[in-house]
């Protein structure tokens, strides 16, 4: 009989976990091939990406809610019976988690992408953060392996949620610079200026959209004609939009949407952008140093300064780290400072553009799909 490998997550939106998720699903080791794969979806919502091939796709209708997706996916789980299950993302960890601690009697490998603590602090309010951070710490805590995707990521997961050392291990994104390179040939799916600076997520307070906003209007006398062009969609478009307009800069920033494939227009631009509050392991970022794009990022927890190899300095000041600039989170100052400095510099950006290439050869699609299936593969017997 197959063994039976059970994938959990919320959705299949846009965001990185899906990316990895997909890749992991399309790049079986050959050990593997036989293994009869379940997808599981928590909530009934429409799909921004394909995936790779499974044998059975379910569907649940857990409607964001933590409670309804825990009692449907712990009776799917109790009738696939898997040998191992894994959870890509906070909600499907819990209830993942939760059902070990109940009477799972498969293994629970918890994939954990985002800075936790940041995370919740940034997203909900106090009470509904504190029962969260109760909840992590005791579900977690029934996991049989946690993967963080990057150093600061684990230091909070046993910092701030008591998950033990010994069961958290560090697993990168991975990355194919000739797939994304590939990608990026494809004609923009809208108009673009001629010359901008790019920025891509979703537009929510996280993001910090409305300092970079800031910061582009005071850089603007630096910036020789450069225009911005965010990338994405969500709640803040219409506050966003409204400041745009406040502040005269229509016609100068561009809020063109969500784009399925937005390497495109992140190829054509000058350099890319990032004023999170909070990141796990940025794709955005990865995806810009490996189509040499230079790139500011703020030095939010955890993954943007780990990426580029540096962190920020003493408010308004810019940092110009191994791989890209570095600024303090939410200061309109150092990052407008920092768009002039590449807009004003050539030789400034096209070093960082090369080290940003040389740095994300660290993280190779093969080798970190492998550490996946690796650690997969000592729950279910396979291991190598």
């Amino acid at each position: 009989m197959a063994l039976r490998l059970a994938f959990v997550i919320n959705s299949i939106g846009s965001g990185g976990a899906e990316r990895v998720l997909d890749i992991l699903l399309r790049n079986r080791p050959d050990w593997a091939a036989d293994f009869e794969i379940h997808l599981i979806i928590l909530d009934e919502e429409p799909k921004m990406r394909a995936m790779g091939e499974v044998d059975k796709v379910h569907v649940l209708d857990g409607r964001g809610s933590l409670l309804r997706s825990t009692r449907q996916l712990h009776r799917l789980l109790d009738e696939i019976a898997p040998d191992l299950v894994v959870s890509f993302l906070i909600r499907a960890s819990l209830t993942a988690a939760s059902w070990r601690w109940r009477k799972g009697s498969a293994p629970v490998v918890v994939c954990e992408r985002m800075h936790t603590s940041s995370h919740i602090a940034g997203r909900y309010g106090a009470i509904k953060s504190l029962a969260l951070r109760v909840a992590i710490r005791f579900s977690y805590g029934w996991a049989d392996r946690v993967l963080a995707v990057s150093r600061g990521v684990a230091a909070d997961l046993a910092e701030n949620f008591a998950v033990p050392k010994d069961r958290i291990a560090i697993v990168p994104n991975p990355y194919d610079p000739n797939a994304i390179a590939e990608a990026a040939k494809a004609e923009p799916a809208v108009d673009l200026p001629s010359s901008y600076i790019v920025a891509v997520g979703r537009l929510v307070a996280a993001k910090d959209f409305a300092v970079l906003i800031e910061a582009f209007a005071d850089a603007r006398p630096q910036l020789k004609g450069l225009q911005l062009v965010i990338l994405g969609d969500g709640p803040e478009r219409d506050a966003l939009t409204v400041q745009i307009h406040r502040s005269g800069l229509e016609g100068m920033v561009h809020l063109p949407g969500y784009l399925a494939n937005p390497l495109s227009a992140m190829a054509r631009g000058q350099f890319l952008v990032s004023a999170s509050r909070n990141e796990g392991f940025p794709n955005v970022i990865a995806e810009a140093m490996a189509l040499s794009l230079p790139v500011i990022a703020t030095d939010c927890p955890s993954g943007p300064a780990e990426l580029l190899q540096g962190n920020a300095g003493a408010p308004g000041t810019v940092v110009k780290a191994r791989a890209g600039l570095v600024v303090p989170m939410g200061d309109r100052r150092a990052m407008s400072l920092a768009m002039g400095m590449l807009a004003m510099d050539m030789e400034l950006a096209a070093e960082l553009a090369q080290a940003g290439r040389r740095r994300i050869g660290d993280f190779p699609q093969e080798e970190v799909v492998a550490q996946y299936w690796s650690v997969f593969g000592e729950y279910l017997g396979r291991a190598g």
